[in-house]
């Protein structure tokens, strides 16, 4: 197994896209190490308050950080918005996306590849299948935020 692969909820995606669930710091110097260009954080300040401080760790490795806070219950269309324009503003860079367990950022790759890359809902679930089990109540969840960004 590689160095990479043994972070929390790794998952590699594309060449240019991994996922994962909260980053230890050391775990950050092998992701740094990978080359990765670009850490995205979809944790909400007050999940972060008992971690180190990841922003200064990722930019002191010479990667950018972005943070897009978000919760299931907060998430909306401004939130979607901002990470779908992330997600094309660094398209060309290698990305790793994380949450706490990589459910969440999970959840808005579906939503990316269904609404702005134009895969089929079946293809983006059967991917999604892969982290997780996709209850009725997540697929009500996934088609009322699919819905409603495309009002």
């Amino acid at each position: 197994m590689l160095q990479i692969e043994k972070i929390n909820s790794f998952k590699k995606n594309s060449i240019k896209l991994s996922t994962s669930g909260q980053p230890t710091e050391a775990d950050f110097k092998v992701i740094a190490s990978e080359g990765f260009d670009v850490i995205i954080n979809l944790r909400p300040e007050i999940e972060m308050q008992e971690i180190f401080g990841e922003k200064v760790v990722v930019e002191s490795l010479g990667m950018k950080y972005i943070q897009i806070p978000m919760t299931f219950d907060t998430l909306n269309t401004t939130i979607l918005s901002t990470f779908f324009q992330t997600m094309e503003e660094y398209r060309a860079k290698k990305i790793i996306v994380h949450c706490r367990h990589n459910i969440r950022v999970s959840v808005l790759l579906a939503l990316y590849r269904i609404i702005k890359l134009g895969w089929t809902r079946e293809d983006a679930f059967n991917k999604l299948k892969e982290m997780m089990n996709i209850t009725p109540e997540l697929k009500l969840y996934l088609d009322e935020h699919i819905s409603n960004f495309n009002k």
